[in-house]
């Protein structure tokens, strides 16, 4: 289990919508159009590994509990709770909008560790991500981290010499 994250499945919910507790309340609000997978309307490729539509069928439990290994798959944002130790740190360079978990997936994978989903729990964000609901500056600063991460995968590949894995 040392070198495992533990995904948690992320979800937009409609502004003024209450906040679910419960994966039945998520469903309901899904089933009524209040909820999606984050960045469901602007980026479905970066939270598709999750296997939503997997984690949607697992028969209902009343504790958390490890559903399924997901393989890692560009360009995944997962949101995950790891290690204490060994989970290689963020890269700070990756300031304000784009690819600041992309890279941090990216490193785990070439780093050697597994994404496993978590059944029992889940992360909300408060009101549908939109094109459009951006501030001003984040085309600058998607394009900037977009050229920094080609920069970091062949960093990447030098980190982990030894590695398979490839982002």
């Amino acid at each position: 289990w040392d070198q495992v994250v533990f995904v948690l499945p992320a979800f937009e919910v409609r502004m003024g919508t209450r906040m679910p507790g419960t994966k039945a309340e998520l469903l309901q609000l899904w089933d009524m159009g209040d909820a999606r997978p984050f960045y469901g309307a602007l980026c479905p490729r970066c939270q598709a590994p999750t296997g939503y539509e997997r984690w949607w069928t697992l028969p209902p439990t009343s504790h958390l509990r490890v559903a399924y290994e997901a393989p890692w798959r560009d360009p995944w944002e997962p949101f995950y709770v790891g290690p204490a130790h060994g989970v290689p740190p963020f890269d700070e360079r990756f300031l304000q909008y784009g690819f600041n978990r992309i890279s941090q997936a990216c490193e785990l994978h070439m780093a050697g560790f597994r994404f496993v989903v978590l059944d029992g729990a889940f992360v909300v964000h408060r009101g549908f991500k939109e094109a459009g609901g951006f501030h001003g500056g984040r085309e600058a600063e998607l394009h900037r981290n977009r050229q920094l991460f080609r920069h970091f995968r062949t960093e990447l590949r030098q980190r982990y010499p030894g590695s398979t894995r490839r982002c």
